[in-house]
């Protein structure tokens, strides 16, 4: 998928957006939880001080507070809490911790440890999860007390699971249909694509309400209108080409009838002249028309240059030729040796010595002792460029007519001055 698509931005967001959701949830969970075993801890504490407090406020003995620095008398520690005392009265302390949902636990320490999920542990404290219930370890130094909350542990976990799954069917459902809302937009991108190679048979008509469905019936009847320009165009100038052909033949042979004299160069120099304006715009209809099929065939590419020699009735004496590469080339030969006729043409017109033609592996140069163009490159493949291809010369159409076919084959036309020489470099 291209990285800089919409259709993979929106993906990567969705994705993004659900993972975030993902850990949102997972921390506030544990947070959740963290809080809960603080809670739970603060409330077993606070209920052993309350059943203490309760069981003992009769009996425990004033404890003695330790001297000033003036009294002298010995000082005698606290005892141990009453709550782990060997006398305690274990069944009463249970009957006040039953006040609280609470009771001791008569489970054996060693099993509680090795079955159960420790939830949280310090130094004197540990609670654990077991069967379903809380159990509270409390650790002296003195005497150890398990307790068991009789509350049954309400498990959330399972509302954390639906609230994950809803969001991954929200998240989805959200992101199946902004895609299926855009699916109409990738197929609009590639009828452009097709539209741009000439395919003017394409419909983009769309029976939506959105805008994308506007812009693609506004597009389609932006097709419609093109086709049907297009389709006059082709026709005038088939038309026009065709009764334009019939007076000139007719004008030629009249010339023929005619006496040697200035008159009679003169009608040849016209209907000839005429007759290559109508052939540059045959050839000038065919390749911008978008509807030229090539017949791509292996050539070798030393024989498209003899064809374009013949195109010119020259011979291989009129140009310097160096074939470094038995270079071969997938192309409409037709088309291509055109290409090479047209450059070594402008290059025969334009120069002061023979056109030097070189021949490598992915790439042929044409040169040309000459002065340097005036304008960037690109202003010269534009048509009738009469500062190249001046009027007594041609039409300007040369170097149009070779770029609309380099391109056809998908080659590109490059330009570089150097040693006084215009060097026009084919890559392939």
């Amino acid at each position: 998928m291209n990285k800089n698509s919409l259709f993979f931005t929106i993906t990567l967001f969705f994705i993004v957006l659900i993972i975030t959701a993902h850990l949102i949830v997972y921390v506030g969970y544990n947070i959740t939880k963290q809080q809960q075993i603080d809670l739970l801890v603060t409330k077993y504490m606070k209920t052993l001080h309350r059943v203490e407090k309760e069981i003992f406020k009769d009996i425990r003995p004033p404890l003695l507070n330790p001297l000033t620095k003036k009294d002298k008398r010995e000082y005698i520690p606290p005892p141990p809490p009453f709550i782990f005392h060997n006398k305690i009265d274990y069944k009463k302390f249970n009957e006040e911790l039953n006040k609280y949902d609470m009771s001791i636990a008569l489970l054996d320490l060693e099993k509680l440890e090795s079955n159960s999920v420790v939830l949280a542990k310090e130094a004197d404290w540990t609670v654990f999860e077991y069967q379903g219930y809380n159990y509270f370890l409390k650790r002296t130094p003195f005497k150890n007390l398990l307790i068991k909350d009789n509350i049954k542990i309400n498990k959330k976990i399972q509302y954390i699971i639906l609230l994950t799954i809803l969001f991954n069917i929200v998240f989805i459902s959200f992101y199946i249909f902004i895609i299926k809302k855009l699916k109409p937009l990738k197929a609009l991108k590639d009828n452009i694509k097709e539209f741009s190679k000439g395919n003017l048979n394409i419909d983009t008509s769309s029976s939506g309400r959105d805008e994308i469905s506007d812009v693609s019936n506004e597009f389609n009847n932006a097709i419609i209108q093109i086709k049907e320009l297009t389709q006059s165009r082709n026709l005038f100038l088939r038309n026009i080409m065709h009764e334009l052909k019939t007076p000139i033949t007719k004008g030629l042979l009249i010339s023929n009838m005619i006496e040697d004299n200035k008159y009679k160069k003169s009608l040849d120099k016209l209907f000839f002249r005429l007759e290559y304006l109508i052939n540059e715009f045959a050839k000038i209809e065919k390749l911008t028309s978008k509807n030229t099929s090539l017949n791509i065939k292996e050539y070798r590419l030393i024989d498209i240059v003899d064809e374009a020699l013949d195109l010119l009735f020259l011979n291989i004496s009129s140009i310097e030729l160096k074939v470094n590469s038995s270079a071969k080339l997938k192309v409409d030969f037709e088309l291509f040796s055109l290409v090479i006729k047209n450059l070594i043409d402008n290059a025969l017109k334009y120069g002061n010595k023979k056109p030097i033609i070189e021949i490598y592996q992915n790439h042929m140069t044409i040169s040309n002792y000459s002065e340097k163009l005036k304008k960037p490159f690109t202003e010269y493949t534009k048509p009738f460029n009469r500062e190249y291809e001046g009027s007594q010369k041609g039409l300007g159409l040369g170097l149009y007519i070779v770029s609309n076919i380099i391109n056809l084959h998908g080659f590109n036309l490059k330009y570089k001055y150097e040693e006084n020489k215009n060097i026009f470099i084919i890559n392939y």
